[in-house]
C-alpha cells in the first residue's frame, strides 16, 4: 500500500502532499484540507472549437469522468433514502440551498447556446494552489462536479489519508451523501 501522495500532487503543492504520514482523524484536523467552488466568470465560446491536439489539459478532469459521476448520482437518487440522524435540521439546509444562485438549476449564468463550457469548478489546496478543474457544461452547479473533483483527488492519495473539504454548499452535498452512503 502506498504511503505517499502521487507525484502530480507533490509537484503542485509540496507543503500539502510531500509528507508520508497519513491517518490523522477528522476530529484531530485531518491530513489534507481542500476547497471547491465554481467560477462563473470563466467560459469557453463554442465557436472557438476544441484545444489543439498537442495540448494535454493536465489540470482538467475529463468530461466523461464527470458525466459518469452524474450518472451514478442519478441512479442513487432512485433508491429509497437511508435513515440518517441529521445534525443540522433539513429546514436549515433547504434555506442554504435556495440562497445560492449556483445551486439553482433554474437560473442560467451564461447563454448555453454561445458557450459549451459556462463555468469551471476548481479544487484547491489550503495554500490556494489549484489542484484540478472540471468544466461546468450544465445550467447549474450540480453536485457531480464537486464529487468528481474530490474522487479524482482521492485517486492520488494513500488510502489512509483523511481529507477535509470546504464548499459553500457543503451542507447540501453532505445531506445528499448521507441519504445514499
Amino acid at each position: 500500500m502506498p504511503d505517499s501522495c502521487a507525484s502530480v500532487l507533490v509537484q503542485r503543492c509540496p507543503a500539502c502532499f510531500a509528507g508520508n504520514t497519513f491517518g490523522r482523524p477528522l476530529h484531530g484536523g485531518g491530513d489534507i484540507h481542500v476547497a471547491t467552488d465554481g467560477n462563473f466568470h470563466h467560459r469557453h465560446q463554442r465557436s472557438a472549437g476544441s484545444c489543439p491536439q498537442f495540448y494535454d489539459p493536465i489540470y482538467f478532469i475529463p468530461k466523461i469522468q464527470v458525466d459518469e459521476v452524474g450518472h451514478r448520482i442519478q441512479r442513487a437518487r432512485k433508491w429509497a433514502p437511508k435513515r440518517r440522524h441529521a445534525i443540522v435540521p433539513d429546514e436549515a439546509i433547504d434555506q442554504c440551498e435556495v440562497s445560492y444562485d449556483a445551486a439553482d438549476g433554474n437560473k442560467q449564468k451564461a447563454a448555453m447556446d454561445c458557450f459549451d463550457d459556462t463555468r469551471i469548478m476548481v479544487l484547491i489546496c489550503r495554500h490556494d494552489i489549484p489542484l484540478f478543474f472540471a468544466n461546468i457544461d450544465t445550467p447549474s452547479e450540480q453536485q457531480k462536479y464537486s464529487i468528481a473533483l474530490i474522487e479524482h483527488l482521492f485517486s492520488f492519495l494513500p488510502p489512509s489519508a483523511t481529507v477535509i473539504v470546504l464548499y459553500d454548499v457543503g451542507c447540501v452535498l453532505a445531506r445528499s451523501l448521507e441519504k445514499v452512503c
